[in-house]
């Protein structure tokens, strides 16, 4: 069944930003914003070191040759200069079902400029218009205001809240969880092109 998902056509141009496959070279700049604490303030998981970077940039790139191929992990670029400002993935969770996930991440020095607003409303067209998926969702930590504010905009809706779901890093955290099904996006498409 998984067949009958089509494949993403690459790479995906918004107004600022190119959103493309990772490759091996981009290890180090994402190990750049990555070691930085502000990103992982929100994250469950112990920053990686460099070589668990360069590790999980080599698998990425080896997934891209995956047929059919079932996830994204899609290193997203300002258009004037390539520079890498964060992340975005899509990845198909039931082929038959045609559900899939988003997740999406901004280096810190790029925060509220819009970058991870205008990342996730394009993959979010993708996933609809490209895959044909019935519905998306997403999740973050139920402290990441800046995430639900983006998930928000690009027209998902909260779907519910996981109280002290995981353990990790000497705390419990809770996840919320958003979601937007395709005839919603629908309604929503022209605010997303905006």
């Amino acid at each position: 069944m998984a067949a009958s998902i089509p494949s993403l056509s690459l790479p995906i141009t918004t107004r600022r930003l190119h959103i493309r496959d990772y490759v091996v070279g981009d290890a180090p700049t994402v190990f750049g914003y990555v070691n930085d604490a502000a990103y992982w303030q929100f994250q469950r998981a112990e920053p990686p070191t460099a070589q668990q970077i360069d590790a999980l940039i080599k698998w990425v790139v080896n997934e891209q040759n995956t047929a059919p191929r079932l996830a994204y992990f899609l290193a997203v670029t300002r258009k004037d200069t390539g520079e890498i400002v964060g992340e975005a993935v899509l990845k198909i969770l039931n082929a038959a079902e045609r559900q899939g996930e988003l997740g999406f991440g901004v280096a810190p020095r790029f925060w509220k400029q819009g970058y991870g607003t205008e990342a996730t409303a394009a993959i979010i067209e993708a996933a609809f218009s490209q895959l044909k998926l019935h519905r998306l969702s997403g999740q973050c930590s139920a402290e990441n205001k800046g995430s639900m504010r983006i998930m928000q905009k690009v027209g998902m809706a909260r779907e519910g809240l996981l109280r002290d779901v995981h353990f990790a890093r000497g705390k419990w955290w809770s996840t919320v969880i958003y979601g937007v099904l395709e005839h919603e996006y629908a309604k929503i498409k022209s605010a997303l092109k905006a």
